[in-house]
């Protein structure tokens, strides 16, 4: 049960702050939503650099090693997404976005809720990654 409240307080805490780095974003305020994606990822104590690890690496880390839990790994997913709305380098925006897509992907077939929001964040990801 204490697991359980863990979780999610730890996923409100993750919403909040996912929150804070779009609305960052949008503003045009990229200094503070980098700020708040480093708050985002001390949540989840992921202080490693994820820009070095292949899509299939990065499932497999934050899924095995950090044993984050399918909810988390799609947030994950959507912080990737934001850091790559942000990337001027555009090789570095593919990568981000590859990533987020992937994440994204596998949450969707193991998940046993359907979600229209996910969906469309594939789908705007994939727009991305053909255009």
């Amino acid at each position: 049960m204490f697991e359980k409240d863990y979780l999610m307080r730890q996923l409100m805490a993750l919403l909040e702050a996912l929150q804070r780095i779009i609305r960052r974003r949008k503003e045009g305020d990229y200094t503070m939503a980098l700020d708040e994606i480093r708050t985002f990822y001390s949540i989840l104590k992921i202080e490693e650099n994820m820009d070095e690890m292949t899509v299939s690496e990065l499932y497999n880390w934050l899924s095995t090693s950090k044993k984050l839990v399918n909810d988390q790994i799609e947030m994950v997913a959507y912080v990737l997404k934001e850091q790559g709305e942000m990337e001027e380098d555009a090789e570095k925006r593919m990568d981000f976005f590859r990533k987020a897509h992937f994440l994204l992907e596998k949450v969707e077939l193991e998940a046993i809720t359907f979600s229209v929001e996910r969906l469309l964040k594939i789908g705007e990801l994939k727009e991305y990654m053909e255009g």
